[in-house]
């Protein structure tokens, strides 16, 4: 009995120490799974942030390249307008220079004590709505290239935006694998325990039961055979019955003489 407390005491401590560490694991499981869950959304937050970051980004490249070809265009018809322009010029001057040489008798009475002909005026006149006119797309430019410079800068955030969204989107990533491989262990531990517990209790119960043939076996054996008791013909002469009291007395002297008797009778013979 004392051996099968014991036994009872081991079992019942090894079952509820590894029923506790089971529900521990199962514990931590599923705080794990949750933290994956959380993970997962996590990672399906970054990607469309990621996706709209691309998106955003090509959106943005386009319109830096539509601006830059913009931009060659104006200045190709700057340039166009400069030649023009200079190339007007130039037949302007040449023909007052003609004029002023075919006729200078004529100016002179004209406009005596005039500080400049008439001519001149129109010329710079004609000078003055060049720069104008060279000036509006000049300052078009400037403010298309700065245009641009925001556009570029803008696009250089927007890398290092993703360029870190995507090393977040990796860290989670790997963290997602280390996370799942250590569920697959604590999964794995969970059985070797539960297979365990398994082999304690069939051991238990196997245990019990040879404990229990055995001790019906000792119950059976336990009314064990007595050593016989040699109990005295005299002093068992009163329960004996009348039958066996009246004897022969031919049958008393020839049987068997007790020494009790004997000595009884040496007594009285020699005193």
């Amino acid at each position: 009995m004392k051996l099968n407390e014991e036994w009872d005491h081991i079992y019942h401590s090894t079952s509820v120490g590894l029923q506790q560490r089971v529900a521990a694991l199962e514990e931590e499981r599923r705080a794990l799974k949750q933290l994956n869950s959380r993970l997962l959304l996590k990672v399906e937050h970054e990607q469309n942030k990621r996706e709209y970051y691309e998106q955003t980004l090509m959106q943005e490249l386009k319109k830096n390249q539509h601006l830059q070809e913009y931009i060659r265009l104006l200045e190709s018809r700057l340039h166009q307008t400069d030649l023009q322009q200079w190339t007007r010029g130039t037949q302007v001057s040449l023909q007052h220079q003609i004029s002023w040489v075919c006729y200078p008798s004529l100016d002179v009475r004209s406009t005596p004590g005039l500080p400049a002909s008439q001519d001149t005026k129109s010329s710079l006149r004609l000078a003055g709505m060049g720069t104008e006119t060279q000036s509006d797309p000049i300052r078009e430019v400037q403010d298309l290239k700065e245009q641009l410079e925001a556009l570029r800068c803008q696009t250089q955030i927007y890398e290092a935006d993703y360029k870190t969204e995507q090393k977040d989107h990796e860290r989670m990533l790997q963290e997602n694998k280390r996370l799942r491989r250590r569920e697959a262990d604590m999964r794995q531990q969970i059985a070797l325990l539960q297979e365990q517990l398994k082999v304690y209790e069939d051991d238990f119960r196997k245990e019990r039961s040879d404990k229990r043939i055995l001790q019906r076996l000792l119950m059976k054996k336990s009314p064990a055979e007595k050593e016989p008791v040699l109990v005295h013909r005299c002093n068992n002469e009163q329960d004996r019955p009348r039958a066996d009291r009246r004897k022969p007395r031919e049958e008393q002297r020839g049987g068997y003489v007790c020494p009790k008797h004997c000595e009884h009778h040496g007594q009285l013979d020699f005193p």
